[in-house]
């Protein structure tokens, strides 16, 4: 893969005598000193003021007792431990150290005495020495799937990285992984501009400048055999291999088996046409024509015919160059089933002819992890407990992209969610679902429990029958005591009648 890339390296700050500011005049002030530079440090507002004071430092594990660095009594200056690499200033307080080394670093205290000799404040500060960054550099790397920057320094301090394109950050947009806070990034494709790594610590940054155009796939094939099988990738570069050495043949052509177009034509060691000549370079050197930019219409079947120096032409050779989009964008998208198997799937944004695989903790699955699907189709079924790092990959003629992804067993959710909704189900762990009473397994049954379910059934089923009966008893009796009361009203009408 090629990109066209320009470097421009800014370096801010990293020169010998790296000066750096700090105000000290706070309690616990935390300040920071560039190796082989200079540190101002503000200890006061005007030592005039202040009738005596020391500057120590204190003790460490290495360093049982406690050096007084600086002594100033009366307006005087009594005594300066480093007096020939430092100067302090009375009228604005500031004490300045040149040429910082690494023991310089530590934990100072500023003790003031009024001119009864009592103690009148007492502050610490501490310096810290870093070595300031420098040497920056910035590593272009091609990848099927995009661009990878590494930014990379010679020496340094507690580095901080950023990113930007065109004068912005990076946004997740054009990443495809990593982060603007990391010193590798991989770019996704059709990313191109101005980008920038800076490199920082407390004591200097550095910036390095890259102006990065997007990557082009390559490849190779060599067309020096009858029907020879090549691919190129759409927007790409093919490299053919058609002869050994142009040199050593007096003339070809190659040509486009179908429609008889010439696309290159050698003659007396000359190249006498090249149809694509804006996009296309041959080596008579080795043998090679280098094809840029690939579009559709580039695939389909060549012919290359050689002639003598009497005009003969030797057996025609073809070649067969197909085009293909490089797959891109890869993602792995779990799912849990009702049995607690985990149905994996494997897309692509685009690409043709996507061939794919899968391997579990760097090897290829096997059948017992297997549910259903096998490792050349685009989702598989694990069974339960398979777990660990599974990874898919999908691939073509011109590229190859893999996606990654720690997977755990499926948990079976059985909860109510705060906002009191219910859940019983089998979930992949990353779902997050937070729940009141969770569980991490379904309710099993047992023997007993199918046993209780039957009689509960049974009595359900009698209680029904015998509610039935009772009502058609009722019904039967209510009948019964109707006809009586007709024949009894019957009898009386009878009687009267008589009357």
């Amino acid at each position: 893969m090629e990109a066209v890339i320009g470097l421009l390296v800014v370096i801010l700050g990293v020169s010998h005598g790296v000066e750096t500011y700090c105000d000290g005049r706070q309690d616990g002030a935390q300040c920071y000193g560039a190796l082989g530079g200079t540190v101002v440090l503000q200890l006061m507002d005007n030592a005039s003021e202040i009738f005596r004071y020391t500057w120590s430092i204190k003790p460490t594990i290495k360093t049982t007792t406690r050096t007084t660095i600086f002594w100033w009594i009366d307006n005087t200056i009594v005594s300066n431990e480093i007096s020939n690499r430092s100067f302090f200033t009375p009228s604005n307080g500031t004490f300045r150290i040149n040429d910082l080394i690494w023991t310089d670093g530590g934990e100072y205290e500023l003790q003031t005495f009024d001119s009864d000799g009592k103690t009148s404040a007492l502050r610490t500060l501490q310096l810290t020495i870093q070595a300031p960054v420098s040497s920056v550099l910035l590593v272009p790397e091609c990848l099927s799937q995009g661009e990878m920057k590494g930014c990379s320094f010679e020496r340094g301090d507690s580095p901080q990285y950023s990113w930007t394109l065109d004068g912005r950050t990076l946004t997740d947009a054009e990443l495809l992984s990593g982060n603007t806070e990391t010193n590798n990034i991989t770019l996704k494709q059709k990313v191109s501009g101005r980008l920038v790594c800076s490199v920082r610590n407390q004591v200097s940054k550095v910036s390095v400048e890259a102006i990065i155009s997007i990557c082009a796939v390559e490849t190779y094939c060599d067309g020096r055999q009858d029907g020879a099988q090549c691919y190129g990738a759409l927007g790409g570069t093919v490299v053919l291999q058609l002869m050994d050495n142009a040199s050593e043949i007096i003339k070809y052509t190659w040509s486009i088996k179908t429609t008889k177009t010439t696309i290159f034509h050698w003659n007396n060691y000359t190249i006498v046409s090249n149809e694509i000549s804006n996009r296309s370079f041959f080596t008579p050197g080795n043998g090679t024509f280098r094809i840029n930019d690939l579009i559709w219409t580039d695939g389909g079947e060549y012919e290359l015919q050689t002639f003598d120096s009497d005009g003969k032409g030797s057996a025609p050779r073809a070649l067969q160059l197909t085009i293909q989009a490089p797959v891109s964008s890869v993602l792995l998208v779990p799912e849990c089933l009702s049995q607690g198997e985990m149905k994996v799937f494997c897309s692509f944004e685009r690409g043709d002819s996507p061939q794919y695989s899968w391997t579990l903790d760097g090897r290829t699955l096997t059948d017992a992890e297997l549910l259903s699907g096998n490792t050349e189709t685009n989702n598989i079924t694990l069974k339960q407990e398979v777990s660990g790092r599974l990874v898919c990959s999908v691939r073509n003629q011109v590229s190859k992209v893999s996606k990654e992804m720690t997977i755990s067993t499926c948990a079976f959710i059985n909860c109510t969610l705060t906002n009191g909704t219910h859940i019983s189900q089998w979930m992949f762990p990353d779902n997050n679902i937070s729940c009141i009473q969770p569980t991490t397994s379904p309710p099993m049954r047992t023997s007993t429990d199918y046993i209780i379910c039957g009689v509960r059934a049974a009595v359900v089923v009698l209680a029904l029958i015998g509610i039935a009966v009772y009502f058609a008893w009722k019904e039967r009796k209510y009948k019964m005591v109707r006809q009586k009361m007709e024949r009894q009203e019957n009898s009386v009408v009878m009687v009267e009648v008589r009357s």
